[in-house]
């Protein structure tokens, strides 16, 4: 029993120097966010504030782009007479 005191010892000395000698890779930085803040309609005092990615903002931009096209492709068809426009 006395023998593995001394071995039991050097392993949890030695254990955290190996970890700390070893340095994980480094990742890729995050995206930074930005915020802004979107006053509430009506309100002089409430504001939402959204925090979003580049890429995030960019794929709502692509998203309203497309909804918008998509909207304007749709009304010639919608505005057949006897319906108004």
């Amino acid at each position: 029993m006395k023998s593995l005191l001394p071995v039991a010892i050097l392993a949890v000395v030695v254990a955290p120097i190996g970890v700390q000698g070893a340095q994980a890779p480094p990742t890729a930085p995050a995206e930074k966010r930005t915020c802004t803040v979107q006053p509430t309609l009506g309100s002089r005092v409430n504001n939402t504030r959204r925090c979003r990615t580049r890429s995030e903002r960019e794929q709502e931009r692509i998203e309203a782009r497309r909804t918008v096209e998509r909207v304007q492709a749709l009304k010639p068809v919608m505005c057949i007479p006897p319906n108004p426009c």
